[in-house]
């Protein structure tokens, strides 16, 4: 019965991992032409704010993690200096940069991984969800 109950959590595990790496990817494409008060309103500020070459670089950080200690998932918004410590079932991170030419979204490039180094946009689909919504 334990082992049964454990499969079923890691398949819905995976069932949300797929779909938040779908809308990480969808928001690759479909965020670009926003303009900066559009994204400023669906995704809130930014963790950190460039300027290279005229473009305005404005990137997002998002780590999703489960304590071993607890029986289901949280996922919250960390920067990486506040991160709490201890031993966790997942840990998976994004940074999600929003390049922007004359106010309005050019290009969206996200990196993403799990604390074993896997690639992964889990956590970038958390990241632009709410701004795939408003659109």
């Amino acid at each position: 019965m334990k082992h049964a109950l454990l499969l079923a959590f890691v398949v819905l595990l995976a069932g949300c991992s797929s779909g938040q790496e779908e809308l990480a990817l969808r928001g690759q494409k479909e965020l670009v032409g926003l303009s900066e008060q559009q994204l400023l309103s669906c995704a809130g500020e930014p963790t950190a704010r460039n300027r290279e070459n005229g473009v305005d670089l404005l990137s997002y950080f998002r780590e999703s993690s489960a304590y071993a200690s607890m029986n289901s998932g949280t996922d919250r918004d960390y920067s990486p200096l506040s991160r709490p410590g201890g031993e966790y079932e997942y840990f998976r991170y994004c940074e999600t940069t929003f390049a922007l030419r004359q106010g309005r979204v050019t290009e969206v490039a996200m990196k993403g991984r799990t604390a074993t180094g896997r690639e992964t946009l889990v956590a970038c689909g958390q990241i632009v969800a709410r701004c795939l919504r408003a659109k």
